[in-house]
């Protein structure tokens, strides 16, 4: 995959800022009683997406395999992929979430990885063609998001139409300044991203600064980024 022209920022990107965050906020951590038992009994999840843009529908199956392992697996024009994640299997497996992150008609997924008492995280998928693979950041890494944080942190991901058509995916990563003030404000990143052929390319970094949470740069709105008639 070429990643020529990736845009590299200086400041920390909304991504980075979440998974830090869970070091930083010991509250939004949900820790195994044992993390090495095996996964409860589960059935598989499915949803329906439209992976490769073609107007017919997929189905989309999550299984646990272990308490740390889910396989995401679908059938494309009649050839099957599928892909290992780590999973927690201490809470009810999900369905990933089916969205259109870019807007181009290509569904990616959503997929649930760990859950804390107030912050989820997730990774993305996206049909190359042939297989499901990770979505990945400006420096090649598999995509990690957050979204939640309780009083402590404000975490979330949304989409915002572009002019001409496609979309924008976003991420925004706060934590409050003071969590015993009378009134919080809180302080971070919102970073904007295209994504193009499962790359994700930063557009623009935003500094939060002492902000009140309804400060619309803060908010998020994951169901802006549905997949049209998912």
């Amino acid at each position: 995959m070429n990643h020529t022209g990736i845009i590299r920022t200086a400041t920390i990107t909304g991504i980075a800022a979440a998974l830090s965050l869970a070091a930083i906020a010991p509250a939004l951590a949900h820790p195994l009683s044992n993390p090495l038992a095996a996964a409860p009994a589960s059935d598989p999840v499915t949803t329906v997406a439209d992976l490769d843009g073609d107007g017919e529908i997929e189905t989309v199956t999550a299984q646990l395999t272990s308490a740390t392992d889910q396989v995401i697996s679908a059938t494309v024009n009649g050839a099957f992929t599928s892909i290992h994640l780590p999973a927690d299997g201490s809470v009810p497996l999900e369905a990933p979430r089916v969205t259109d992150l870019n807007g181009d008609g290509r569904a990616e997924l959503i997929v649930t990885q760990s859950v804390g008492a107030n912050t989820t995280f997730f990774t993305a998928l996206h049909f190359d063609g042939r297989n499901l693979s990770q979505v990945v950041d400006n420096d090649s890494k598999p995509l990690s998001v957050a979204e939640g944080g309780g009083v402590a942190a404000h975490l979330g991901y949304q989409c915002t139409p572009l002019n001409g058509g496609g979309r924008t995916f976003e991420t925004v990563a706060a934590e409050a300044d003071d969590v015993s003030a009378a009134q919080l404000t809180y302080s971070g990143t919102r970073t904007v991203y295209t994504l193009r052929d499962g790359a994700l390319t930063t557009q623009d970094t935003q500094t939060i600064t002492n902000r009140p949470v309804t400060d619309p740069i803060l908010g998020t709105d994951a169901a802006t980024c549905a997949q049209t008639g998912s």
